[in-house]
């Protein structure tokens, strides 16, 4: 027996000239040749963006030299780029997103106008985020996959490479030249000493592993935090594409991920890491909107361990580095909350009053509520993706500006997108039936 509505098909395809068939046939091929192209447009962009910073810093030590403007010019092609593509789908499909860039791009002119001049940058770093989730709602599970890990694979080859020849590593990328032209940093800051980043070592030490006499490594990030923030980033992606990886590739992600923390000595990586593996088995079963939740329990709890006497006062280590996000959030004026102060302060180990200054704490707190508030349904990788990435920006937004990065940043909104459109099919399925 024919499935229900079938005869209708058979029909209809019988009823059409042979003209008209070839005419159907040829704009499908079309189709699938352009959905085809947009996914390696859309993957070609995410290596982009691990490969731009170490391809511009070995232009500066063999070619000629850098400098920010072209640095902010490349990163802000490949934003816009990722957001031209990521609108190449149905209005429905992207409009949430969308909506959610033009209120930005308005904010960020308003605020501009208030403060009398206009950054480029501010708009660049917001951007990046619903820039990054539509490009993943629109390249295929099997596409990203197979790009994760082969940039996986290179990351930890180059990271090795730096391990065992830190000369030659600092001698092809001359990494304190790069930063020095352009990102504005004294070269007497580099303490450590050769041509690798200035937290390349720790000062007195305090390696995790400082007995195999080796530098914290940095790999293609050329710098060691987002090494770490990758490794971190990483593991979220093994848990969300878990049921899809073969039992190879799962172990290549497990065994590469340890590699990395080991090659970026990453404290803080390590200890999100080892939180990821006891939670986010367990946040497969409950519902995704629950992350709201994270960021203000977060506070209360800095709040309540300062209060107890918990937190350390300015130590370089975790409950200082909190104590210092709290402070830095609790010492903002009215200006600087609502992002309207022209002089800004430097907050680089307090992430949230950065991007609070930055962009004003009503788009703070409402892009937090449209990244968690968002329905990603109850398939369990959809599940710990979701809370892998919300419980991620809780635990780093007090003490580090990093995730503002597009290095690492790129894949943790693709891998977002990515599952908010997995769990959207999902439902979609559902529905149908």
């Amino acid at each position: 027996m024919l499935p229900p509505g079938s005869s209708r098909l058979l029909l209809a395809e019988i009823a059409l000239s042979l003209p008209a068939r070839a005419r159907r046939d040829a704009v499908h091929r079309r189709s699938l040749i352009h959905d085809r192209l947009v996914n390696y447009v859309a993957a070609g962009l995410l290596v982009a963006t691990v490969l731009f910073n170490p391809a511009l810093a070995w232009v500066n030590a063999h070619l000629f030299p850098m400098t920010a403007g072209i640095v902010s010019a490349a990163q802000g092609s490949i934003v816009l780029t990722a957001l031209l593509v990521g609108t190449m789908q149905p209005v429905q499909h992207s409009f949430r997103w969308l909506a959610l860039t033009w209120i930005m791009v308005l904010s960020a002119l308003l605020t501009s106008a208030i403060k009398g001049y206009f950054e480029p940058k501010i708009l660049g770093d917001i951007l990046l985020i619903p820039a990054f989730i539509l490009l993943g709602t629109r390249i295929e599970g099997a596409l990203l996959r197979r790009t994760m890990l082969s940039l996986q694979l290179l990351i930890m080859l180059v990271g090795l490479w730096e391990l065992a020849s830190p000369g030659g590593f600092g001698s092809t990328f001359r990494v304190i030249d790069y930063y020095v032209q352009t990102r504005g940093y004294d070269a007497d800051a580099f303490w450590a000493g050769g041509d690798l980043f200035l937290s390349s070592e720790r000062p007195g030490g305090r390696m995790l592993l400082d007995g195999l006499g080796l530098h914290r490594g940095s790999s293609l990030f050329l710098e060691p935090v987002s090494l770490g923030n990758w490794a971190i980033v990483g593991t979220i992606f093994t848990a969300a594409m878990w049921r899809s990886l073969s039992n190879g590739a799962r172990l290549f992600m497990l065994v590469s991920t340890a590699v990395l923390l080991v090659t970026c000595d990453g404290r803080l990586a390590l200890s999100v890491i080892l939180l990821f593996c006891l939670y986010l088995p367990i946040s497969a079963y409950v519902p995704d909107q629950w992350s709201v939740a994270y960021l203000p329990l977060l506070l209360v709890a800095l709040v309540g361990g300062e209060a107890l006497g918990i937190l350390a006062e300015h130590q370089d280590n975790l409950p200082g580095r909190l104590s210092v996000g709290l402070d830095a959030l609790r010492s903002m004026d009215l200006d600087q909350l609502l992002g309207i102060r022209a002089d800004r302060v430097r907050f680089d180990d307090a992430g949230w009053a950065d991007f609070v200054q930055a962009q004003s704490v009503v788009i703070a707190i409402g892009l937090w509520l449209a990244l968690a508030c968002s329905s990603f349904g109850r398939d369990p990788g959809n599940r710990m993706a979701k809370h892998g990435i919300m419980l991620f920006l809780a635990l780093c937004l007090p003490i580090s500006n990093s995730l503002l990065s597009i290095k690492t940043a790129a894949l943790m909104w693709v891998v977002y997108g990515f599952c908010y459109a997995r769990g959207r099919l999902t439902r979609m399925e559902g529905n149908a039936a």
